[in-house]
C-alpha cells in the first residue's frame, strides 16, 4: 500500500515512529545518556560565566552565534545565501554605557570634588551634557496645587538645577495627603519620572536625586545602579543621584541646614521649603555613550525534497540575555553577571539538538524547515522583529512558528504549551502526543507575551511557545546551569520534533484562527492599549501576577514591579488574566486605570494611564 502525504494516517505514523523511537532508547540507554550528556555541556558554555550573560552586542554574543553555526556546519545544515554563514546582521540602539567625563563639582567649599559611584552616580534615564548653574531645592519635586503643595511655586527653575528628594512626606503617616490609610505611598507622586518632568517643565538644565531620610533609614544611603529606571534618549537633561552627605554639603553652603531637618520641618508643616541655595553653583557633566549597536540572527535551514516548494516551517529560540544585569535584572543593585543558563540557554540547547536530530532528514520533507536563534529579545524582541520585517521566505508561504523560550525548569513532568488557540490542528495533535508521551501538557488557549513567537502572530502565523514554568531566579544572577532539568529539555525536544515532523508532511498547511487577544502584553496586542507588563502563568494566585515589566511603558511610569499581583482595577475584582485584559480592551489610549496591588504581603494602590498600542 502507498500512502501519500495527503493520507489521514501521517499524523498516526510520525506519532507512531516517534515512540517506537523512544521504546527503542528505553532498551539501550546510551543514546539518552549521550544526548543529555551533550545538552548539559552546551549549556554550560552558553550559561558559563565566561559568556558574561550573552549580552546583545557583546563580543561574548557573537562568540556564541560562532558555536551555533560550527555545530550547525558540521551536521550539513547549509546557510541562505542571502546571509553570510548564517548571520542575520542588523543595527539596534545600543544601552547607554558609561563616559570618562562624567563629575560633580562643588565649587569653593571643602570636598566639593565628588567621587562617582561614592558620592554620586549618573543615571541612565538622563541624558548627557555638560553644566554650571545655580542649585535650587525643590523637596519632593511634588506639583499638586489642588492640595496647596506645590513645591514649584514662586521658584525660578531655568537654566538651574534642581535638588529633588525621593518618595514623599510624611511618609510614617497613615492617612496622610500621599499615603492611604493601608500605609501604601501615591506612585504617582513618588515616581523618579514624574518628578524629573516636573523639573523639566520648568526649565531645569539638570536633577540630582536624593535618597529621602525614610528610605536611608530604611536602606542606607544607597546609590542606583547605573540602568535603575530604565535609559532614555542622549537629548534628555542630565539626571544624577547623589548621596545625603554630598546634599547635605549643597545645602549647608547654601541655606546653613542640612536635609534630615528641612525634611522634618516639611512633614510637621506640610508646606513647601523650596528656595535657591544662594551663593551656591554646581559644575557637573553626564557623559554615556548613546552609539548603535551590532547584532545578528542565526538562521539554518533545512531544504524539503523538491525545491519548487515554497512552504516554511520555522522553530526559533531567543540566544541573547541581560548580561551583567544593568538592564532588565529583577535584582536592584546587583552587579553580577547574568548567567541565564534557563533564559534562555535552555531553549537554545533545545533548538540546537532538535536541529541536530532532524539533520538525517534533509531533502526528504515536504516543507522547508528554517531554525532560527534570536538576538535582541531582551531589547524587546528585535530580532524576531527584524525578521518579520526582513524575511528570508515569503511570510505568506510560512505556516506556523514555534517557540522555544525557558525549557528548562520542568517540574513534575508538566509542559506549558501557549498559543493552542492560534489554530484548529494544535488541540487534536497535542492531544494525541500526550497520550505517547512522558509528559503532560498544560494548554494554554493565548499566548504568554512577550516573546519572539508574537511578531510572526501579528502576521498571521499560527504559533506555539513551549515554556516550563516561571521561577524566583528569573532575570537574577542565580538563573544557573546547575537548576536545570537536562531530562526534562530531552523530553521537550522529543514533543517538538513530533510537532515538527507532522507539521512537515501534514496534508494542509495550520488554518490561523484570528484572536486580538492572543498576545496577552499591551504592546504587542495590536488594536489593545499599551500596558507594558508580562503577565505570570500562576494558576496558584487569585490576581494577575506580573513576570516582568517593560522599561518606560505606563506600567513602568506608574511603579509596578515584577512580582505585583493586580487584585482589583477600577473597583472590579481580578480573579484571573483574563479579568484584567477585558478590562483594558474596554479601555482607550489616555484612559487612566486605578488598580490596588499585593506586593510582599502589603496592598499598593497605583493608577496606569495607557498608552496607545505598539
Amino acid at each position: 500500500m502507498t500512502i501519500s502525504k495527503n493520507s489521514p494516517l501521517i499524523l498516526a505514523l510520525t506519532i507512531v515512529v516517534s515512540v517506537q523511537i523512544a521504546q527503542a532508547e528505553r532498551r539501550d540507554k546510551t543514546p539518552i545518556i549521550e544526548e543529555e550528556q551533550q545538552i548539559f555541556e552546551d549549556i554550560s558554555y552558553l550559561a558559563s560565566d565566561a559568556m558574561e550573560g550573552r549580552d546583545t552586542g557583546s563580543e561574548q554574543l557573537m562568540e556564541v552565534s560562532e558555536f551555533l553555526r560550527n555545530r550547525l556546519k558540521k551536521s550539513g545544515f547549509t546557510f541562505p545565501q542571502a546571509e553570510e554563514d548564517g548571520y542575520q546582521e542588523f543595527s539596534i540602539a545600543g544601552r547607554p554605557e558609561l563616559g570618562e567625563q562624567n563629575k560633580l563639582q562643588i565649587p569653593g567649599i571643602e570636598n566639593g570634588d565628588l567621587e562617582i559611584d561614592k558620592d554620586f552616580r549618573v543615571c541612565a534615564f538622563g541624558g548627557n551634557g555638560a553644566f554650571t548653574a545655580p542649585v535650587v531645592f525643590c523637596g519632593y519635586g511634588i506639583d499638586d496645587a489642588e492640595h496647596n503643595f506645590d513645591e514649584f511655586a514662586g521658584i525660578d527653575l531655568k537654566g538651574k538645577v534642581a535638588l529633588i528628594m525621593r518618595r514623599v512626606p510624611q511618609q510614617k503617616k497613615n492617612g496622610s495627603l500621599y499615603v492611604n490609610k493601608q500605609g501604601i505611598i501615591d506612585v504617582n507622586r513618588a515616581g523618579l519620572r514624574s518628578k524629573l518632568e516636573n523639573a523639566k517643565e520648568r526649565g531645569a538644565i539638570a536633577v540630582l536625586f536624593v535618597n529621602d531620610p525614610l528610605s536611608t533609614i530604611k536602606a542606607g544611603d544607597d546609590l542606583f545602579a547605573f540602568g535603575y529606571g530604565g535609559s532614555a534618549k542622549a537629548e534628555e537633561i542630565p539626571v544624577f543621584q547623589i548621596t545625603v552627605s554630598a546634599a547635605n554639603r549643597l545645602l549647608q553652603a547654601g541655606i546653613g541646614q542640612e536635609l534630615g531637618a528641612i525634611e522634618a520641618q516639611i512633614d510637621q508643616d506640610m508646606k513647601p521649603l523650596s528656595q535657591e541655595l544662594q551663593g551656591v553653583k554646581l559644575t557637573g557633566q553626564a557623559d554615556m555613550d548613546f552609539s548603535n549597536t551590532q547584532t545578528g540572527n542565526v538562521i539554518a535551514v533545512m531544504e524539503p525534497r523538491d525545491a519548487d516548494i515554497r512552504e516554511t516551517i520555522i522553530i526559533g529560540a531567543h540566544y541573547d540575555h541581560v548580561g551583567w544585569g544593568t538592564y532588565g535584572s529583577l535584582a536592584p543593585g546587583t552587579n553580577a553577571i547574568h548567567n541565564g543558563a534557563d533564559d534562555n540557554a535552555s531553549g537554545s540547547v533545545a533548538l540546537l539538538t532538535l536541529a541536530e536530530r532532524l539533520a538525517k532528514y534533509s531533502g526528504q520533507l515536504d516543507r522547508r524547515l528554517v531554525f532560527i536563534w534570536f538576538a535582541a529579545e531582551e531589547r524587546g524582541l528585535l530580532g524576531s522583529k527584524h525578521y518579520v520585517q526582513a524575511p528570508l521566505y515569503p511570510l505568506q508561504d510560512t505556516i506556523a512558528m514555534i517557540n522555544l523560550d525557558m525549557v528548562g525548569r520542568m517540574a513534575d513532568e508538566k509542559l506549558t504549551v501557549f498559543g493552542v488557540g492560534s489554530s484548529h490542528i494544535w488541540k487534536p495533535w497535542l492531544d494525541e502526543i500526550e497520550k505517547r508521551t512522558e509528559l503532560n501538557f498544560f494548554r494554554e488557549e493565548k499566548s504568554l507575551g512577550p516573546s519572539d513567537h508574537a511578531p510572526f502572530f501579528e502576521k498571521r502565523i499560527p504559533i506555539l511557545h513551549l515554556f516550563s514554568g516561571l521561577h524566583e531566579d528569573y532575570h537574577r544572577p542565580t538563573d544557573d546551569v546547575d537548576e536545570i532539568n537536562i531530562q526534562g529539555i530531552r523530553r521537550t525536544v522529543n514533543v517538538l520534533e513530533t510537532l515538527v515532523l507532522n507539521l512537515a508532511n501534514a496534508s494542509e498547511r495550520p488554518d490561523y484562527i484570528e484572536n486580538k487577544a492572543h498576545i496577552q502584553v499591551g504592546r504587542h496586542a495590536g488594536g489593545r492599549p499599551s500596558v507594558g507588563i508580562t503577565p505570570a502563568l500562576n494558576a496558584e494566585v487569585k490576581g494577575l501576577q506580573i513576570l516582568n515589566v517593560i522599561e518606560n511603558s505606563p506600567a513602568h511610569e506608574a511603579g509596578l514591579q515584577a512580582g505585583d499581583v493586580i487584585v482589583f482595577a477600577e473597583d472590579t475584582q481580578i480573579s484571573s488574566r483574563a479579568d484584567f485584559w477585558k478590562l483594558i480592551d474596554s479601555s482607550s489610549a489616555g484612559d487612566k486605570i486605578s488598580v490596588r496591588l499585593q506586593r510582599d504581603g502589603e496592598i499598593v494602590e497605583t493608577t496606569i494611564k495607557l498608552d496607545k498600542p505598539r
